[in-house]
């Protein structure tokens, strides 16, 4: 079944509660609240899963759309097999049924211009409802994104006291080193570039996911995120207006200087660039024929990589199109720094000295911090989301009831609102999914700093 025919059962049911996690008195305090909000992020994922499904449906279902209406000699019994089928894997058999049943099919000229037309009204009403559907699935993709968010600001808390604690312990810790490395069964988590026994390497990697968090997740970043795309919201209403009029007029006015600023909010260049990424990997964010570009951060602990990817587009383009694309294609991701992530099996680490244990403490302290201070920046997000999607929600609604706008303008316009809340979903589950990581490298180095500190021989 389609994502979009589940969005329409589950819109009007109860969200369901997230159960929490069981934690055994074994599990210490941080690592046990940390291990309830890994349980939520998994379906946080999830759910901006299928919310991305949705919305590729029904981009399908537009380009559908636009084939049929060119089809100016009406639909032959061979283009009908195909939509039929076409439909049916975008939006469900029933659904396909109600816009175009093959059963009812004419054969004759009146009888192709017929299916064409029956045919091109179901899909517009289609598209009308992809935004009911789009709403609902966003409902149950920010309150999972709420629940996880409070368990994760609570680990937050609770890792900065352990840190805290182990750091104490290490500067009160003196004599020689005992055992200059040891087994240690997470060297997957703090691996980078597959490289688990070289412990400057290690801590580089960690300060590298700290320079991230502070760099793209603080406060400032997020009040600057929410302006920027505050002021592309405002301008909706009145690029609307005039394109519901004629969809070719100038709307350079309210376009000038947004693309720019949506550019400015992005950006992975906090840590080094990687140079040369695998062709493979590469085409996972941007495939052949995409004139889109994509960068990735250098290989952080846990075989990962920020990738950014930026569309292209003219910068004298102030068209609806050109700024649709930019709005909807520029996203961060949190993927692999391998198109074939590394086998890394548990092995030998060097230990680390006080000094290193010491620094390891820092830097998960203020990633701790930065995670639980952005609890204020959610707060205004969460507000500003619910108000973009009510102002969505005013502008779709406008377009579907206004029978004198045609179809492929109502599409295009549907588009372009519809872009903004897909690029506040996708940058809320970047935030969360890269605040797990942080939070879970974080842990896994405390890990290998309380083993290393139990390698000192005391004097």
């Amino acid at each position: 079944m389609s994502a979009f025919n589940l969005a329409q059962e589950s819109a009007d049911a109860e969200n369901e509660q997230t159960p929490a996690a069981t934690a055994t008195p074994e599990v210490d305090s941080a690592t046990a609240e940390l291990n309830e909000a890994n349980a939520v992020e998994t379906e946080v994922a999830q759910e901006d899963d299928t919310a991305e499904q949705i919305e590729t449906e029904q981009d399908q279902l537009g380009e559908i759309e636009d084939e049929v209406a060119q089809e100016s000699n009406g639909l032959s019994p061979v283009a009908a097999r195909l939509l039929s089928q076409s439909l049916k894997r975008i939006v469900g058999k029933q659904q396909a049924t109600k816009i175009h049943a093959m059963e009812n099919y004419q054969s004759g000229r009146s009888g192709q211009m017929e299916a064409r037309r029956i045919a091109l009204e179901g899909i517009k009403e289609t598209l009308k409802q992809f935004w009911e559907a789009i709403k609902a699935q966003l409902k149950k993709f920010y309150n999972k994104v709420k629940t996880y968010f409070v368990k994760a600001f609570s680990a937050a808390r609770k890792m900065k006291d352990r840190a805290e604690a182990l750091q104490k312990k290490a500067n009160g810790t003196v004599g020689t080193i005992e055992d200059k490395q040891f087994s240690f069964g997470q060297t997957k988590a703090i691996a980078v570039d597959g490289k688990y026994n070289d412990a400057g390497v290690l801590t580089t990697g960690l300060n590298d996911v700290r320079k991230v968090v502070t760099g793209l997740l603080t406060v400032q970043k997020a009040d600057k995120y929410e302006s920027t795309v505050d002021t592309a919201a405002a301008s909706v209403e009145s690029m609307v207006g005039k394109l519901k009029k004629d969809l070719s007029a100038d709307v350079s006015a309210d376009t000038t200087g947004l693309i720019t600023k949506l550019k400015e909010v992005q950006g992975v260049k906090v840590i080094k660039i990687m140079t040369n990424p695998e062709t493979k990997l590469v085409e996972m964010y941007v495939p052949k024929g995409s004139d889109d570009a994509v960068e990735f951060s250098t290989g952080l602990p846990g075989g990962k990589s920020v990738v950014e990817v930026i569309a292209n587009v003219n910068s004298k383009d102030n068209s609806i199109e050109a700024v649709t694309k930019v709005v909807k294609n520029t996203r961060l991701i949190l993927g692999n720094d391998r198109y074939t992530p590394r086998d890394v099996t548990e092995g030998e680490v060097k230990t680390l000295n006080t000094s290193q244990v010491d620094k390891v403490c820092d830097d998960v302290i203020e990633i701790a911090e930065t995670a639980y201070t952005y609890e204020k920046a959610w707060e205004k997000r969460d507000k500003f989301q619910a108000k973009l999607e009510r102002e969505i929600d005013t502008v779709i609604k406008s377009i579907n009831s206004d029978d004198d706008v045609d179809s492929r303008a109502q599409r295009i316009i549907r588009n372009f609102a519809t872009a903004f809340t897909t690029s506040v979903r996708r940058r809320t589950s970047f935030e969360s999914q890269f605040i797990g990581y942080a939070l879970n490298t974080g842990s896994a180095f405390l890990n290998y700093a309380e083993r290393s500190l139990g390698q000192h021989k005391s004097k």
